[in-house]
């Protein structure tokens, strides 16, 4: 009734992401995908990208990997555009996670590779952390055993600077100990 077309915009992306949560893939598909065209028509790239970014994760949920490989890309494509280094980063590990899910693991250690150089750059190192761990799982599924040790060290040691990361070292720690069940 105010005519408030980006508030609309803003809605519309928030209760898509609230659907993509409950796992109601459908409905949120539609709400955020109206979002993305109508901050595209606002000229808003950063919430343009966080919808794609939505999108591919909603994508890669439903095990099309494709969509979701080629939603990221955009988006971490338009994230770079604005220089949003922390986006273009969630973007790449993102992207690295779905070559995880399919066993692509030279692509998979090359976008998480990336992800914790871009990570690194602003500043995120608990997000460089979780960018090794899933190098060191990345590594123990293709069989470099050095390589994962290397890597879930790496993890470790950064998680201990941050004391509320407990969940996170414990989960580094069970990881690491599947090296040696090998």
């Amino acid at each position: 009734q105010i005519e408030n077309e980006l508030g609309v915009a803003e809605c519309l992306k928030l209760l898509g992401d609230i659907y993509r949560m409950q796992g109601k893939y459908d409905e949120a598909i539609g709400m955020i995908s109206d979002a993305q065209k109508q901050f595209e028509t606002f000229g808003n790239q950063l919430r343009a990208a966080e919808c794609l970014w939505s999108l591919g994760e909603i994508s890669k949920n439903q095990k099309k990997y494709d969509e979701a490989s080629e939603m990221t890309l955009k988006s971490q494509k338009q994230f770079e555009e604005i220089g949003d280094k922390k986006g273009a980063a969630e973007c790449l590990e993102a992207l690295g996670r779905i070559y995880m899910n399919q066993a692509q693991y030279d692509e998979a250690v090359d976008m998480l590779s990336r992800a914790r150089v871009q990570y690194q750059s602003v500043g995120r190192i608990v997000n460089v952390a979780w960018c090794y761990q899933r190098l060191g799982i990345t590594y123990r599924s293709q069989g470099e055993y050095k390589k994962a040790k290397e890597a879930f060290t790496e993890a470790l040691e950064l998680f201990k600077g941050y004391p509320g990361e407990k969940y996170y070292i414990g989960y580094t720690l069970v990881n690491f100990g599947h090296l040696f069940l090998i």
